[in-house]
């Protein structure tokens, strides 16, 4: 008598993340890419998430207007109304001023917007976290390269809306700056992350378009210890 197999097939948790999107929009059905994602950005992986959602069917896009399928509404029901409690922050990045001997500084780029842009290469603390322990482990995964928490300066902190041409928020952040000077032998040990790479001074000056904290820390060299800004951006998925 042949032998019965069965498979089971693991359905893993959603991402909270994933959840706070379908509640957005349990709560106000058709929102525009920055209603909808407002208070995250790129480090969130929000896109990966978004399209996570289109991808199981649960939302859907239709000229740039994002709505519940059947399959979001029905999916939404299932969680308890704690899991899905939003609270709404500000987000808190570490951004990196990195510059070698020859004056060339790290730039990430973020291909995966159709407009593609340029920032300094960041990351987040995690809740509880050292800030020292943040700076050596977020330069590590952009980089590769470990250095010990001492080599960082702080520069400035940089309170910034990004705004679309419509008044639309897409990111809110607290990015705060801090400089570190990579030695030669150290730069050959580096392994960059695919979306950042050395740029001279003058390449820096032809990106387009790129965000505020490079013309401010590189090519204009204000070193504000506090700065507070808008900043319109055609950032479009």
């Amino acid at each position: 008598m042949p032998r019965r197999i069965i498979f089971r097939v693991e359905s893993y948790p959603m991402h909270k993340l994933q959840k706070t999107l379908l509640k957005r929009l349990i709560q106000q059905n058709n929102l525009r890419f920055g209603q909808l994602t407002s208070g995250y950005d790129f480090e969130d992986n929000i896109l990966w998430h978004l399209n996570k959602l289109m991808e199981n069917e649960l939302i859907a896009k239709n000229n740039g207007i994002y709505s519940l399928t059947l399959s979001g509404i029905k999916e939404i029901t299932k969680y308890e109304p704690l899991e899905l409690e939003e609270k709404g922050v500000k987000s808190f990045f570490i951004g990196f001023l990195c510059k070698d001997n020859d004056e060339n500084y790290l730039i990430k780029s973020h291909s995966q917007a159709k407009v593609n842009f340029y920032n300094l290469p960041s990351g987040k603390p995690f809740f509880g976290e050292k800030i020292e322990d943040s700076l050596q482990r977020t330069f590590m995964q952009n980089t590769r390269l470990v250095l010990q928490p001492e080599r960082f300066s702080f520069v400035s902190l940089h309170l910034k809306t990004i705004k679309t041409m419509q008044e639309e928020i897409l990111f809110d952040d607290a990015f705060t700056i801090y400089s570190v000077e990579i030695q030669a032998n150290e730069k050959k040990l580096m392994s960059l992350m695919e979306s950042i790479s050395w740029k001279s001074l003058s390449e820096i000056q032809d990106l387009s378009p790129k965000w505020p904290e490079i013309d401010m820390c590189i090519l204009n060299k204000d070193y504000s210890p506090y700065v507070v800004y808008e900043h319109v951006s055609n950032y479009i998925l």
